[in-house]
């Protein structure tokens, strides 16, 4: 993973540095680097994060008495070409910004993701908020899908779980 993220942090550079609604702080590779490697190119992998920032910094622009949050938007892209987001803020943001945030960055046009799922976290300062030292995202759906299991579950089975191939 320690590959992946360097390339990634390169091409990244500069986008963490400006006072904005919303602030990449950066971006958390939740399957190994083999793995990725196999499934996305690192430039079609940046310019895609780049358009979710983007986006979320649009979104997120036009909210009036915004209350500083800091958390993950959890990402996961299929084959087919669609995307699924998840949101881990703490304070929790409003469901309306919520909902907005969420159908504006699953509607930015995902990279192409070969032989399976692709799932990443986007460390994330929303107006100014104080990073979170939290080291991994615990999106609400993955927390309830987790509670029926016995013992550990891997990413990609996860993602499959609270978002099946079928789903929306």
């Amino acid at each position: 993973m320690k590959t992946m993220f360097a390339l990634l942090s390169i091409l990244l550079s500069g986008s963490a540095l400006a006072a904005k609604p919303y602030d990449m702080r950066g971006v958390l590779l939740l399957q190994p680097d083999f793995i990725l490697s196999e499934r996305v190119e690192v430039a079609d992998f940046s310019t895609y994060i780049k358009s979710v920032t983007a986006a979320a910094d649009t979104v997120l622009s036009g909210i009036d008495k915004p209350v500083p949050s800091a958390g993950f938007i959890v990402i996961a892209v299929r084959p087919d070409g669609r995307s699924k987001v998840w949101l881990d803020f703490s304070p929790a943001l409003p469901p309306a910004i919520a909902t907005r945030l969420r159908a504006s960055l699953e509607r930015v046009a995902p990279f192409r993701a070969d032989g399976g799922i692709v799932v990443f976290a986007l460390n994330s300062t929303l107006w100014g908020a104080e990073a979170s030292s939290r080291p991994m995202p615990s999106p609400f759906e993955w927390n309830n899908a987790m509670k029926s299991l016995d013992g550990p579950i891997e990413i990609e089975a996860l993602v499959e779980r609270v978002w099946p191939k079928d789903g929306p």
